[in-house]
């Protein structure tokens, strides 16, 4: 654990006025955490990550300094209430359906490629997406984000194969949807004239 971090939590162990410094430090990474997993929604990260700290604060005693930092100690907390959110049935509107930012597509040459990679993830499973989260928007090695899901490496190494491969196969699936389409559409065109 980073030694600042050790510090902190000890000093929060013995007053708990401390622990804002704790929250001052990762409240911005655990929204984003949020953020990025409940579609840009505000409100909802507002919420899952003052959840997250009152858990953590509430359970601020049984933390045990270990070799893992504190910051994964919030993450483990952050995906468990993730996991909680989305199995809770939720009323869904069109607000519900996340849409890529326009400032991401401004940076990405080929739209239509990112248009169908994000199409793909967004069909793999909560559990895959996190991962891959980890892996490469995050930069996280195999065995943090083992540590930060509470699973094995080689259960990580396993997800992100498999995602790899769905992603493949997606992305597959969505080139031939819209040759066809293109194809049917260039038919129907050729009839009209």
């Amino acid at each position: 654990m980073d030694i600042a971090d050790a510090q902190l939590v000890a000093n929060a162990k013995k007053d708990k006025e401390q622990f804002k410094a704790l929250y001052k430090k990762y409240i911005s990474k655990v929204y984003n955490y949020f953020w990025y997993r409940v579609g840009h929604d505000n409100d909802v990260a507002e919420d899952l990550a003052q959840e997250t700290f009152v858990r953590a604060y509430l359970n601020l005693q049984k933390f045990k300094i270990q070799n893992a930092s504190y910051f994964s100690y919030l993450l483990t907390i952050a995906h468990n209430i993730l996991v909680n959110y989305y199995r809770k049935p939720k009323d869904l509107s069109l607000e519900t359906f996340v849409e890529v930012p326009e400032e991401v597509w401004s940076e990405i040459e080929d739209k239509d490629n990112a248009q169908r990679l994000w199409y793909s993830i967004q069909k793999l499973n909560h559990n895959e997406r996190d991962i891959l989260y980890f892996k490469y928007r995050k930069g996280y090695q195999v065995k943090e984000i083992a540590t930060i899901l509470n699973k094995s490496e080689n259960a990580i190494k396993l997800t992100l194969s498999r995602a790899r491969k769905k992603l493949k196969e997606y992305t597959l699936l969505t080139d031939i949807a819209s040759f066809a389409d293109k194809k049917h559409r260039h038919k129907k065109a050729k009839y009209l004239s």
